[in-house]
């Protein structure tokens, strides 16, 4: 006779077997992992601040986890290039990414492969970029940004300026400005910070909207900082307004975080959060970090990939309102 009583003893047995395999097996993949150098896929040229900054965490992370991080160069297509490479590669833990603004936005400019909301596993935030900077050569006529803005009113289509590439937030920003205000200047992608600066000093440009390499070359008075970008003020240069102060809707959010593809397993992915989280507060890093006026800024898994939705959203909002099409 068919006893299911039994039957749901055996299940649940069977069940419980499975569980404890499973919780078995988590562990010791977490305890293994990792066996060999991790890869971290950057999408900036080697030298550059993002790059210094990501290495200056890697280094400690590398140490806890007994492995060398690999930080590995692919500069190109506005980061999508790396995303990728990414994308394309065995979820195991040992192909890392960098994703920032840039790579959000060229979705939704071009017919990319990927989707940042489907096919990454999120693993931390660790840096925002609160100085982002409007800057020209110190003896440009522009002394403040409205100096800047009114040129570029009388004068449509003559001033010049670059960002790190299209799409970045830098590059939304100052669209978004010129919209808010009425101007129409014109964008000269670069490919590096290094490039922005040789241009910019070398008088082929009239300014540039970028990340803090811009730095030192304020402080030798070699530039002119006119303001930044962020919501808040830098807190090196608090003297500078940011265009919100100034009376502008315009800022650009950006972050910096790091990403694996799509299944990264939980133990695997669990074990780097935790271990970047620790690194972050390594000396070194928080040195760097303040070096390039970045700042050092945690969000989980999930608050990372939130982060991306929302700034997703964001520039899918943009494009739509600018009428901007996908190449």
């Amino acid at each position: 006779m068919f006893n299911r009583t039994s039957l749901k003893v055996n299940i649940f047995f069977l069940l419980s077997l499975l569980g404890l395999f499973l919780a078995f097996g988590s562990a010791a993949l977490a305890q293994t992992y990792p066996a060999k150098p991790i890869s971290l896929l950057m999408p900036w040229p080697a030298g550059g601040l993002t790059d210094l900054v990501t290495r200056a965490l890697c280094e400690p992370a590398s140490k806890t986890l007994g492995q060398p991080i690999l930080v590995l160069n692919k500069p190109g297509g506005a980061t999508s290039i790396a995303l990728v490479q990414l994308m394309q590669s065995p979820s195991d833990g040992y192909t890392l990414g960098y994703i920032t603004g840039s790579g959000i936005m060229m979705p939704h400019l071009q017919n990319l492969p990927y989707d940042v909301n489907r096919d990454f596993a999120s693993i931390i935030r660790f840096i925002e970029f609160s100085t982002l900077g409007v800057v020209v050569k110190a003896d440009a006529p522009w002394k403040t940004m409205k100096d800047l803005i009114e040129y570029a009113r009388a004068n449509p289509g003559k001033v010049k300026y670059t960002s790190p590439a299209v799409g970045n937030p830098n590059h939304i920003a100052m669209e978004s400005l010129a919209k808010e205000v009425g101007v129409k200047w014109v964008h000269v992608p670069s490919k590096s910070g290094a490039e922005i600066i040789t241009a910019l000093l070398g008088g082929h440009l009239d300014f540039a909207a970028t990340s803090p390499e811009w730095k030192p070359h304020v402080l030798a008075g070699k530039m002119r900082l006119l303001a930044t970008l962020g919501q808040k003020r830098s807190g090196t240069f608090l003297d500078t307004p940011t265009l919100i102060d100034l009376g502008y809707k315009t800022y650009a959010p950006s972050f910096g975080g790091l990403i694996g593809p799509k299944g990264l397993p939980q133990p695997i992915g669990d074990k780097l959060h935790k271990t970047f989280k620790e690194a972050m507060n390594d000396p070194n890093f928080q040195k760097t970090c303040l070096q390039f006026d970045v700042d050092p800024s945690y969000n989980s898994p999930e608050g990372l990939a939130k982060d991306i939705r929302d700034l997703s959203a964001l520039y899918g909002k943009f494009v739509q309102e600018y009428g901007l099409k996908k190449e």
